[in-house]
């Protein structure tokens, strides 16, 4: 068994410890090493694990074995049999404290505000989640949760940690049992508002979280799943946000306040002008039909239009017009690199498949059924791919 010293010293980022075993890792990559004594938190119970230094090494991740031992993995020389130095990176540790430090917070706080249980948690790299479940979640839940947070980081509260016998948590109000077997527990209290049993590392008092801030809820499955962050993570989110928000108002020359109501006064103004625009290309096309179907390659009784346009979206109601017609096969294509074959409904002609095989020789991609396809491939190669399409269905009409 590994002596787990992050559990007492989690402010500590110095430690000697001695090498009991080193192997390489079967893809080459780095090594196993396992000590006698750590200060690097494996990852567990919804915490990431630890990063830093071990020797000239580094440690890239930190799991716990089922003896009880800690392995760490280490990309660089491998440490030297014996004594060895490590170090702790603090930034990330003391991220990691803030995190799961503000998930007890907020979850006592979801049961107080709403009677809404954690039931999981999961700490990224950029944001953690808690799931709740209970009847108590409405539109203001994650309101009052985060308000009651915040008033306990204001409050400064102790953590404490305590290693006691199973039998003395009776007197404790737990917001979690200890799991069968175990006799001795370690519980993690929030002074006079939240305990349960934890072995993650955790900042001293409430107020080293400085801010609690929820950012979304989502339904998932049985639960509702609510994201969040804490301490600088929270900064950093606000910081980042507040820019989108100051560059927007500039843009838009607007207050910060009335950013919202121009986005969707502009989100109106810019469908309304779609539907004219797609409006307009319908009559466009409508009105040049006659003149292409004019200009058509005749085989047999049939008529093929080959056409090329800078616009994709008058290209699709182009082929919409042309489709209504009878005896017709239309090949058009856009300057994005979009190519359109239609053939008229009264036609037997299955283009689909052709059309797609000849748009992926060119290096182009695209499907559809039947007497209908849309391709996409390299701008540069639109014109090649629809003679060779035009040539195809020549063939397959005569």
């Amino acid at each position: 068994m590994t002596e787990k010293a992050y559990l007492e010293e989690p402010y500590q980022t110095a430690f000697e410890a001695k090498v009991v075993s080193s192997r390489r890792l079967p893809d080459g990559s780095g090594h196993a090493v396992v000590l006698n004594r750590t200060l690097f938190y494996p990852e567990s119970g919804g915490q990431l694990p630890d990063a830093g230094t071990l020797g000239p090494a580094r440690v890239t991740d930190v799991q716990e074995a089922e003896d009880e031992t800690v392995v760490h993995t280490v990309v660089g020389a491998e440490p030297d049999a014996g004594a060895v130095q490590g170090a702790i990176d603090w930034a990330r540790r003391f991220d990691h404290m803030q995190q799961h430090t503000g998930q007890h917070v907020l979850s006592r706080a979801f049961i107080q505000t709403g009677d809404l249980h954690t039931v999981s948690f999961h700490m990224g790299e950029e944001a953690c989640t808690i799931d709740l479940e209970g009847a108590g979640f409405d539109e203001n839940a994650a309101a009052r949760a985060e308000d009651m947070a915040n008033r306990i980081v204001e409050e400064n509260r102790p953590v404490d940690v305590a290693t006691m016998p199973v039998e003395a948590l009776d007197a404790l109000d737990l917001r979690r049992k200890v799991p069968e077997g175990v006799r001795i527990a370690r519980v993690v209290s929030v002074r006079d508002f939240d305990s349960i049993p934890c072995c993650g590392t955790h900042v001293r008092s409430t107020g080293e979280l400085g801010l609690v801030k929820v950012l979304k809820s989502e339904k998932v499955r049985k639960s509702q799943r609510v994201h969040f962050k804490v301490g600088r993570r929270a900064l950093d989110d606000y910081r980042e946000k507040h820019a989108v928000v100051q560059s927007l108002a500039g843009r838009l020359t607007t207050a910060p306040a009335d950013v919202v109501a121009r986005v969707e006064r502009l989100v109106e103004e810019s469908q309304a002008a779609t539907k004219h625009t797609r409006t307009l290309l319908q009559r466009l096309a409508a009105a040049e039909k006659p003149r292409l179907l004019g200009e058509a390659a005749r085989v047999g009784s049939h008529r093929v239009v080959v056409f090329r346009d800078a616009d994709p979206a008058y290209v699709r109601a182009l082929a919409g017009e042309l489709q209504a017609e009878t005896g017709v096969v239309a090949i058009l294509g856009a300057a994005d690199g979009s190519v359109v074959c239609a053939a008229s409904r009264d036609l037997t002609l299955d283009l689909a498949a052709d059309v797609a095989a000849i748009a992926r020789e060119l290096g182009g991609s695209g499907g559809g059924k039947g007497g209908f396809a849309q391709l996409k491939l390299d701008a540069t190669r639109v014109d090649e791919l629809l003679r060779r399409i035009d040539a195809h269905v020549r063939t397959r009409l005569a």
